[in-house]
């Protein structure tokens, strides 16, 4: 099977779909021409998926011109199914595809908020949206959270033509990993509670709520030794949100780690991972946690909630800074009595999430939609 890709953010969520999936046995076959701007995408695909399974072609910059680049490699190559990753993606290879019969698959690799169609421009983008969410043979969404609310925004899209695939991680790598010391690392006491936030500094991600949470929890002294928190995450607004726990007099009960090549000894290495996000298309990182056997918290926001669903996950409201800490203080106060319950859950998360599962999906959705036929 030969397929065009195309995704304008190739960033960490759709270069670890990219990992995890294309590396599976069952992609075996296919051949893949992704363009997309590169940015060093090339050489972590080749590090992580066999041999020559996926040609990266740079994106040309501009939209008229990436319009133009895949419109050239549909007339000119003999390619069975497009697949775009990114609302974006999808409707510009929409766009290009115009007049040619090739399938399109979009995978959706986020969600849609009330605020990004307010007012007549808003509104007129949805309207173009839906016209062309409407022309696309099939649409992949990552969990059925974010099938439910593709549909609710573009009713207008017929609900056969879109798939959810709850997605998954490489969970026997999360299973087999080694704790990392981090205690040790940052002369943090073995009975003090470690905190883990694993998330980019976005609003998305939550992290000040949780800020607030540590804060909260030091004023009403509701646990007797406040915990420290290990952050994993850059870019975004690091420097924003560090200087917000520093006036806040919180700046010794938070310690920034490098990035890390071994995200399971990291997660292992913390008493509770903390997870408070606002909305995701799906919380892989709380996959990643539950196969690790660590303590988790979560919000029960859209995509995460779907995640958490039968673990023994507390989910606290979306946003409500007092539960976050009621649940924190819940947790590190029992965390001889709740580690136990995880590592029993453990062995239902890797079974779960396991990878094999949605690659093994995707490629029967490839499968049907070159075969015409409906589910």
């Amino acid at each position: 099977m030969r397929i065009l890709m195309s995704a304008l953010q190739p960033g960490g969520g759709i270069r670890t779909f990219f990992r995890y999936i294309y590396s599976q046995p069952c992609f075996s076959k296919c051949t893949f021409t992704l363009v997309a701007p590169d940015r060093g995408l090339s050489d972590f695909l080749s590090a992580y998926i066999p041999g020559d399974r996926i040609t990266v072609v740079p994106a040309r910059k501009g939209t008229l011109a990436f319009v133009g680049q895949l419109r050239e490699f549909i007339a000119d190559y003999d390619f069975q199914l497009v697949h775009s990753h990114g609302f974006s993606a999808g409707l510009l290879t929409e766009l290009a595809g115009i007049g040619y019969d090739l399938p399109h698959l979009m995978t959706a690799h986020d969600v849609f908020l009330p605020a990004q169609f307010a007012g007549w421009k808003g509104r007129a983008k949805h309207l173009a949206m839906s016209l062309l969410f409407r022309r696309i043979t099939a649409i992949h969404t990552v969990t059925e959270d974010a099938r439910d609310n593709l549909l609710a925004f573009f009713p207008a899209i017929e609900p056969c033509r879109v798939h959810g695939i709850l997605h998954g991680v490489d969970t026997e790598y999360f299973r087999d990993g080694r704790p990392r010391a981090l205690k040790a690392e940052f002369g943090i006491d073995e009975q003090t509670p470690l905190l883990g936030f694993f998330g980019r500094f976005m609003g998305q991600k939550g992290f000040r709520l949780l800020v607030d949470a540590v804060e909260e929890m030091r004023q009403t002294r509701s646990l007797e030794t406040l915990p420290h928190v290990v952050t994993f995450g850059w870019g975004g607004f690091i420097r924003e949100d560090y200087d917000y726990l520093t006036e806040k007099g919180l700046g010794d009960y938070f310690h920034q780690c490098e990035q890390t090549d071994d995200m399971a000894a990291a997660l292992k290495g913390v008493d509770v991972v903390i997870m408070p996000s606002r909305w995701e298309a799906c919380g892989l990182l709380a996959m990643e946690a539950l196969a690790s056997g660590t303590p988790i918290i979560g919000s029960d926001c859209i995509g995460l909630r779907e995640v958490l669903e039968g673990s023994p996950a507390q989910k606290v409201a979306v946003g409500d800074v007092s539960a976050l800490e009621s649940a924190i203080v819940l947790e590190t106060q029992n965390m001889l009595a709740r580690k136990p319950v995880f590592l029993d859950f453990q062995g239902t998360a890797v079974s779960k999430f396991n990878i094999r599962r949605p690659a093994n999906e995707l490629a029967e959705l490839y499968d049907w939609i070159l075969a015409g036929s409906s589910r």
